[in-house]
């Protein structure tokens, strides 16, 4: 077969799957009312949930003109991939997967050289270049490490857990303090772990959402081998995203030779068996975001608000929007690294206002996504000294020293 009739079949096969599934929407635009863009956006229903997958599906079932290739491909690339409309269907209507199907349509519009988003072609090669979308060089990987003796795991150590830190907590300034506050927490536990350092690649996350399966499987394929090669058994991550890349998008041969856990259910763990305290009074009125991917894709809604309501002195509210029903920051699907012209506000500025509204003092989070865009929101809407955003292992430490 030539490589004309793979990428064509490829592309019937992309096709056929979207078609498949969206076929099952009955328009009843129930989905809606819980989009994170259509909020941010001028409210016409082709920018919400079903709006976006109706056009991919009416583009496919009866062609696309050359004019709206760019006005289609900004809708699907605008998705958060959030989970919200999928919920919503699944509660009210026809259990029909949005997210998947945009998911495959980004893959499709890959494949015919449409997609990703221009901005988002830099991450794309970064990535592929250097195993991060930052840019930045490998040898810089652990440079948020230098100080905290933290060795490097292999089969000689024999250490007990893989901390994988991922790319954002490793590049980022901002994540870079929650990559080392998980590491001084580890450290006071006394846990036997270890970090890939300059070895550490992407998880792949950021080239799934954004189209590039082929990349995402190289990166998947790397770790496995890594993985397997210095016989990791356990393994904690730092963000949402990849805890979800590794436990369901990844083979399920690893989630049966490795068990794999978000910080946030590791340390709960560790406070329970009472090998971890938090002693020092922080006497704060505290909020927490449910981060998409550790929430609506993956159930883990109690383990951070236990953490939070062990911390002596922490008055916890919550948000009128909470649990699986919480407002998305606005980082996922790929827009870390895109902007989009027909949105008239960010995600981030509404979800720091709604923290204020409840008088929260500290907007707390597990995810270097959400602390990254409050963080911006609270300077942009002229917030500093009212409210604090802060990731739970910085909290966590704070209530560890004296």
């Amino acid at each position: 077969m030539s490589l004309e009739e793979l990428v064509e079949s490829k592309e019937d096969e992309l096709r056929k799957s979207i078609i498949d599934t969206l076929v099952n929407c009955i328009h009843c635009r129930f989905c809606l009312r819980s989009c994170p863009v259509l909020e941010i956006t001028e409210g016409w229903e082709s920018q919400g949930a079903s709006g976006i997958s109706t056009s991919l599906y009416n583009a496919i079932r009866w062609g696309l003109e050359e004019e709206h290739k760019d006005e289609l491909r900004d809708l699907l690339f605008s998705c958060t991939t959030c989970r919200s409309c999928v919920l919503a269907c699944e509660q009210t209507s026809m259990g029909v997967n949005l997210v998947e199907a945009i998911k495959k349509g980004r893959q499709l519009f890959v494949e015919k050289m449409i997609g990703p988003m221009p901005q988002q072609i830099r991450a794309l090669e970064s990535l592929l270049k250097y195993s991060n979308p930052y840019g930045n060089l490998p040898t810089e990987r652990a440079n948020w490490a230098k100080g905290l003796d933290i060795p490097i795991f292999s089969r000689e150590a024999n250490l007990a857990v893989l901390y994988y830190v991922g790319c954002t907590p490793a590049y980022d300034e901002r994540a870079q303090k929650v990559a080392r506050a998980i590491v001084q927490l580890l450290h006071k536990a006394r846990v036997s772990f270890g970090i890939l350092g300059e070895e550490e690649g992407c998880c792949g996350e950021p080239a799934d959402r954004m189209g590039e399966e082929l990349l995402f499987q190289e990166s998947a394929g790397n770790n496995l081998e890594q993985f397997k090669s210095l016989g990791v058994q356990r393994l904690i991550t730092a963000c949402p995203h990849g805890y979800d890349t590794f436990t369901n998008l990844y083979p399920e041969e690893m989630k049966s030779e490795i068990v794999i856990k978000h910080y946030t259910q590791f340390f709960l763990d560790l406070i329970d068996n009472g090998e971890l305290s938090l002693k020092k009074s922080i006497r704060k009125k505290v909020t927490y975001q449910d981060p998409c991917y550790l929430g609506r894709y993956n159930n883990i809604f109690e383990e951070p608000r236990k953490i939070l309501e062990s911390i002596p002195g922490v008055e916890f509210v919550e948000m009128k929007r909470t649990r699986a029903d919480s407002l998305c920051c606005g980082g996922g699907g790929g827009r870390m690294w895109s902007d989009f012209s027909a949105e008239k506000a960010r995600l981030g500025d509404i979800r720091v206002r709604e923290a204020i509204e409840v008088g929260a003092e500290i907007l707390a989070t597990a995810c270097p996504f959400c602390l990254i865009n409050f963080d911006d929101a609270v300077k942009t809407s002229g917030l500093e000294g009212r409210l604090e955003v802060k990731d739970i292992a910085e909290l966590m430490l704070d209530a560890t020293e004296k």
